[in-house]
């Protein structure tokens, strides 16, 4: 039994706030003064990185999936957690939270063009003429959205978790977990650690923005008849950032809980609608045929590094994935009262991955449908196009496309 009060925080320590907010600061500044500049030289170190730790990237995050997975079997699965002053919450509620913490609108960028982008970047050395490619280029984004990615933000829970039933004072930060003892040095090394991790979630939030809001705003400016300016983008930006604020404000039970299960609705409304009026057979079929074709291939994907793909796709995700997974692994761990660790393991991976799945088994099925009718060649739009123009442009395809681009915004 794990009891921590999560609301009660005496270690506090303003540097950690101030000084990433600082250097992010400062990074984007030297982005804004000399754009080519600061550009070619973050990119070489994104290339640097993912080519010296690509192995490190693909067996790690592999091996994290089979360390919790092992976890769930052992005793201390069994292990409940307990939070003073944390709402214990319905499987419903809680599988609706865990989803749009991980996920938000992200998921609405690269459902509906996944694949077509896969198969422009030649997994495998594969060609648009080349026999399996289609199976790919579907099994692809399963992989990189699916299990892995989902273990991924479990396993810090498990870790905070873990920590806790060891020592119930701990504090509640990655530097908290990985040095103890109270010495000043000890202090300083934890204010690294837990600087360098909030950076990295910062890094990884400005990567979901920075896909998704456009493309709300892209739906958005079709539907009020406004251009999609960047000025419009920002807008939207903080319209959907006052809306967040306001439901963490509220709390877990009183906002953060409602808009979750609010926007579950709306998502399961959507993607029943499509499912209906789109190619129902061809999204039924192709679903179970791409799940299929990913478990079959799932660990020649998982280990494949011969050529740049890996580089470009896979090691990208598992390292965004590794950025967001402190802070939604900490999100998990307040919403998991009452559930034992087996509980939030398997819950996290099987439940988030199903989720992120039925998007892709809809609107990538759509789309895809769309161009192998030779209505959308979208392998080639999406060169030149947003996802956010694709994706409703496919929507106006259907019968009742405008109210489905109300509910897809």
């Amino acid at each position: 039994m794990i009891k921590r009060n999560l609301l009660k925080n005496k270690d506090w320590n303003p540097s950690l706030i101030i000084t990433p907010i600082l250097l992010s600061f400062l990074i984007s500044l030297y982005v804004l003064i000399d754009v080519d500049k600061s550009t070619e030289t973050l990119g070489y170190l994104y290339q640097a990185a993912s080519i010296k730790l690509e192995n490190v990237y693909e067996l790690g995050a592999f091996a994290v999936i089979v360390f919790l997975l092992i976890l769930c079997v052992l005793p201390i699965g069994t292990k409940k957690i307990l939070l003073n002053e944390r709402p214990i919450f319905n499987n419903l509620s809680w599988g609706a939270m865990m989803f749009v913490a991980g996920m938000g609108a992200s998921i609405l960028w690269a459902s509906p063009v996944e694949w077509a982008q896969t198969i422009n970047s030649k997994p495998f050395d594969l060609n648009l003429s080349s026999p399996g490619v289609i199976e790919y280029s579907q099994a692809y984004p399963l992989f990189h959205w699916g299990f892995v990615g989902w273990a991924l933000y479990a396993l810090p829970g498990v870790a905070f978790t873990l920590a806790i039933l060891k020592n119930p004072k701990v504090q509640l930060s990655f530097g908290g977990i990985l040095v103890n003892g109270d010495g000043f040095l000890n202090q300083i090394v934890r204010n690294i650690f837990d600087i360098v991790f909030i950076l990295a979630i910062l890094a990884g939030a400005g990567v979901g923005m920075g896909v998704s809001f456009p493309v709300i705003a892209e739906m958005t400016s079709y539907l009020i008849g406004i251009e999609n300016s960047f000025l419009f983008q920002i807008i939207i930006l903080f319209i959907c950032l006052g809306i967040f604020g306001t439901s963490v404000y509220k709390g877990l039970e009183g906002g953060i809980k409602r808009l979750s299960n609010f926007n579950v609705i709306l998502v399961l409304i959507l993607l029943f609608i499509i499912l209906i009026l789109g190619p129902t057979k061809y999204i039924l079929t192709n679903s179970i045929e791409s799940t299929g074709f990913m478990l079959e291939k799932y660990l020649q994907m998982s280990f494949f590094s011969e050529s740049s793909f890996a580089q470009s796709w896979t090691v990208f995700y598992w390292a965004w994935w590794m950025a967001l997974a402190p802070f939604v692994g900490t999100f998990i761990l307040q919403i998991s009262n009452g559930k034992t660790i087996r509980q939030m393991i398997l819950g996290t991976i099987f439940i988030g991955s199903f989720a992120t799945f039925i998007h892709f088994y809809v609107l990538g099925g759509l789309t895809l449908n769309l161009y192998e009718r030779g209505d959308m060649d979208i392998p080639e739009m999406v060169k030149t196009i947003p996802s956010g123009r694709i994706a409703l442009e496919a929507l106006l395809t259907l019968p009742g496309g405008y109210f489905l681009i109300i509910l897809y915004a």
